[in-house]
């Protein structure tokens, strides 16, 4: 987070977001796309482009600094899997690292065996979603299982028609719920 506070336009600074948590991940967007001639695969191998000299020069005097353009590798170090997007139409740049689930998150996992049997994998994703969020909306379930609206909505359907989920409510109020 620091360094990308420090590696993008001064007048950006105050729109970089705190990291987005996720269940399966957590997504670092930083404004700008990286300067020409320099790509993702070139800043995995060290590359580096110094944006402003006079803030590089202040962070190697005053923060715990290891080197220009090493953060790159020393996080893939840590982390192999992290996935770099430049996104030059968005103007941004996103680091996403994938999270490791939650020991607890399958306990129980024989008690719903024989009810799971016959359905998907996102579906039974949905119903654990519905366990700890009753009520939730369609939108959250898209978002949970990284669906577009149409795609949840046909999940929602069929599980709708297995009876193993229901709408109560209205449109606007209403949510989803394990049967």
């Amino acid at each position: 987070m620091k360094e990308a506070k420090l590696y993008f336009p001064h007048k950006l600074n105050n729109l970089i977001k705190l990291p987005s948590l996720f269940d399966n991940r957590v997504e670092i967007i930083s404004p700008g796309c990286l300067p020409d001639g320099l790509t993702v695969e070139s800043i995995k191998l060290g590359s580096a482009v110094v944006r402003n000299p006079f803030i590089a020069n202040f962070c190697a005097k005053t923060m715990p600094y290891r080197g220009l353009g090493s953060g790159i590798i020393r996080a893939l170090q840590e982390e192999p899997n992290i996935k770099f997007i430049n996104e030059p139409v968005g103007m941004q740049f996103i680091s996403v690292i994938n999270r490791i689930a939650d020991e607890g998150v399958n306990e129980g996992e024989g008690i719903n065996e024989g009810i799971n049997e016959g359905i998907n994998e996102l579906e039974s994703l949905i119903l654990t979603f519905l366990e700890k969020k009753p009520g939730a909306k369609g939108y959250e379930i898209a978002e949970y299982i990284q669906k577009g609206a149409a795609t949840t909505e046909r999940y929602l359907r069929s599980l709708k028609d297995k009876e193993l989920i229901e709408y109560k409510g209205s449109r606007k109020t209403g949510g989803y719920y394990k049967k």
